[in-house]
């Protein structure tokens, strides 16, 4: 028990370097890198001269790191750790002046079209599919004319060989800004578009492909943030691959794939079998202190409520496996 409890607060618990071993801190070291080249690969900053961006749209930020649990499927192998670290350099967003003007909204595909792509594809004896986007807060272009920057930290400032009067300028989306999930939403939408996809009247997250003379639908995908599901024809397949190249994709799979908790798996007749046991089996419950549960006449908290909402979803769909 001693063991779980401490692997759960590794999971969730920001990291100390100074509670890190050496080689632990070399492990930090190179996620460093690895997040640092993510950023310059994307073209998501650009060096600039100090004095070419406003004082006030100068935004700091600052690393986050995190012990990241390996996918189950990946702890089989050998030699492969249980936790690898995790490092995310996010902007302070709230410094941002316009962070009350701008977009903030993003939205995500409804449970309706999920169900919809399942079964379509069952329906049509169509493979389900399941993708992820890598890096995708930091492919979504400004849809403005005003110009950000950020102050970076020394170990970037050392990786881009930034001169003292020099900055660097932020014509993307980045981690902690806040319209991030806006941007990439339009810098996505964008891409689907351009392969041949309409968006849906139904739900902004829900993709169609039309056969381009027959106008056949061939294909869905559905939208949730950098990931969703999605079935088509050989011809979908092809448009898929074409927005791999824009977007490439972290994971791929076929037939089986976990989606906002739910694990679903085609059987060979193309029917589909969903199950929530695992999103369950994680599933924290919250609890009430002694000196909360002695006050049952007073008004519900705000999280308390969606504490309890949380956890009256997880009842339906334990009902509904």
């Amino acid at each position: 028990m001693s063991f779980v409890a401490t692997a759960a607060k590794r999971q969730r618990s920001e990291v100390k370097l100074c509670q890190l071993s050496e080689q632990e801190r070399k492990l930090f070291h190179d996620a460093k890198v690895k997040e640092i080249d993510s950023w310059l690969s994307t073209d998501t900053v650009t060096r600039t001269l100090r004095h070419q961006i406003p004082q006030e749209n100068l935004l700091r930020c600052r690393w986050i790191l995190t012990w990241q649990p390996t996918d189950p499927s990946e702890i089989t192998k050998a030699g492969k750790p249980r936790h690898v670290p995790k490092a995310r350099l996010v902007l302070l967003g709230y410094e941002d002046p316009l962070v009350h003007e701008i977009p903030r909204d993003s939205p995500t595909m409804s449970k309706f079209t999920r169900m919809l792509i399942l079964q379509t594809a069952a329906s049509q004896k169509r493979d389900i599919e399941s993708f992820d986007i890598c890096t995708a807060f930091l492919r979504g272009s400004e849809q403005s004319e005003r110009v950000l920057g950020i102050e970076p930290p020394a170990d970037m400032r050392d990786r881009t060989r930034l001169k003292p009067q020099e900055v660097l300028k932020l014509p993307k989306g980045a981690y902690g800004r806040a319209d991030a999930p806006y941007l990439w939403f339009m810098e996505l939408k964008a891409g689907l578009e351009q392969v041949g996809l309409i968006q849906s009247p139904f739900d902004s997250c829900a993709f169609v492909l039309p056969h381009p003379t027959t106008k056949r639908t061939e294909g869905l995908i559905g939208v949730h943030v950098d990931d969703g599901p999605c079935c088509g024809s050989e011809y979908f397949k092809q448009k898929l691959q074409e927005l791999a190249k824009r977007f490439p994709f972290g994971s791929h799979e076929k037939c089986m794939f976990i989606f906002t908790g739910l694990r679903s798996e085609q059987q060979e007749d193309y029917s589909i079998h969903i199950n929530p046991a695992q999103y369950i089996k994680d599933f924290h419950s919250s609890s009430l202190s002694r000196e909360r549960r002695s006050q049952p006449e007073s008004p519900v908290l705000g999280c308390e409520r969606h504490s309890l909402r949380a956890m009256t979803s997880v009842c339906r769909c334990e009902q509904a496996s």
